[in-house]
């Protein structure tokens, strides 16, 4: 395995159980927060609000709030990087982030108007991934490298599984005031179980100040000078777009090709995410701990890349319902396989200890990305010959997750 820096910790204490219960509740708390109102709970206080454009008025909202959610993590973790409150360096992000997220939802379900509810939506999306940054920082500073795949399984469970748990909220809740607060209490809850008990020391105090070009300057990392974080950066986007890619249009997809009648496309489409979520999740645990068992983390990628690829040519050639699920079986093993050791994988090729919040942040925005790549790309796959090409954009996202299968092997200091 990679060595990091002398101050992260490496060969230290484990922690305890309660810690790691403690970091995966933090985690379910803030995704759930975030998913339920980007998966359902925003499209439907819009079309509340402005129901003749609610389109575009859902597409500016959501829009903004991913280039918010895109910047927030590096930002804000370069800036708990430095920060020498008596709290610490990560708790006062933590708790403050998730403070601010329930505030920015209050504002989108209290003000009836588009532009607030954009506004509240942007504030929410940096305020919530404020304090995703602040959690993952922890990892590396807390946890040995002997158990960062079986802390990495918890987080992937539980970011899996927040899919599942803000659908079935926003679907409780629907689109009135509880469907915001209720999930914005539970990771206000959440995270304070977390931070509250958090042993988190402050930035050195003799780092002097940076200037504005310094601030902005540290967050390129040269890949020639530390190619494994750029290579552990690369791995994660491809693994994501074939995991993310696909997802908004599997509705029309079983609509057009596989002849679902539009009374049924709901129901399934929500029996199809929880089966590819809830798979997701427990193999994400269980391979998280058989990876720290193996000290193994690349052979675990490429298994990801192996069952994204068979599940999305799977999709590509289905048109009828039992070979879908059949897919979707697959991609939720596979999307496992991978977040078993994502968090692992990316802390133990960090450049420097002193920016592990910046760093982590970077790291993060490859999962952010290929939200935003794949729908812009995939009415251009789908237009491919007469038009509702879904072969087309299933392959070519099974070549995209192909890929990682590949970079995952030029990480030369991680097995």
């Amino acid at each position: 395995m990679t060595r990091l820096a002398p101050t992260t910790v490496e060969t230290g204490p484990r922690v305890s159980r309660a810690f790691v219960v403690r970091l995966g509740l933090a985690y379910l708390g803030l995704y759930s927060a975030v998913l339920s109102v980007a998966l359902v709970t925003l499209a439907l206080r819009i079309e509340d609000v402005d129901p003749e454009h609610k389109e575009t008025s859902l597409a500016v909202a959501a829009g903004l709030g991913a280039l918010v959610a895109l910047f927030a993590n590096p930002l804000a973790g370069r800036l708990s990087d430095r920060t020498t409150s008596r709290w610490g360096r990560r708790r006062p992000w933590l708790v403050c982030g998730v403070l601010g997220g329930a505030v920015g939802l209050a504002v989108v379900v209290l003000v009836p108007s588009i532009p607030a509810i954009t506004a509240g939506w942007c504030l929410a999306q940096l305020s919530f991934n404020a304090s995703i940054a602040a959690l993952a920082a922890t990892v590396p500073e807390h946890v040995p490298l002997a158990q960062r795949g079986t802390v990495s399984g918890v987080m992937g469970f539980s970011q899996r599984l927040a899919v599942p748990v803000g659908m079935g909220a926003a679907a409780l809740f629907s689109a009135g005031p509880a469907g915001f607060l209720v999930p914005a209490a539970a990771a206000i809850g959440c995270v304070s179980l977390f931070a509250l008990p958090l042993k988190d020391s402050p930035a050195p105090a003799e780092l002097r100040p940076f200037s504005a070009k310094e601030f902005f300057g540290s967050f390129w990392t040269d890949p020639r000078s530390h190619p494994d974080f750029g290579w552990v950066w690369l791995t994660r986007f491809l693994t994501y777009f074939a995991s993310v890619a696909p997802v908004p249009y599997l509705a029309y997809y079983l609509g057009s090709r596989v002849g679902i009648a539009d009374g049924s496309v709901a129901v399934t489409v929500a029996l199809l995410t929880t089966l590819n979520y809830t798979l997701s999740a427990v193999t994400a645990a269980l391979c998280g701990w058989l990876s720290d068992r193996l000290n193994r983390r690349k052979v675990f990628v490429t298994a990801a890349a192996v069952f994204l690829a068979a599940g999305l040519v799977l999709l590509a050639v289905s048109t009828t319902l039992p070979p879908v699920y059949l897919a979707q079986t697959l991609l939720g093993i596979g999307s496992g396989f991978y977040f078993a050791v994502d968090m692992a994988l990316a802390t133990e090729v960090l450049p420097s200890s002193d920016d592990v919040g910046k760093d982590l942040g970077v790291i993060n925005s490859a999962d952010v990305l290929p939200q935003s790549i794949g729908p812009a790309l995939a009415p251009l796959l789908l237009a491919v010959g007469s038009g509702g090409n879904y072969p087309a954009l299933y392959l070519f996202t099974m070549a995209v997750g192909l890929l990682a299968a590949v970079t995952v092997t030029r990480i030369r200091t991680v097995r």
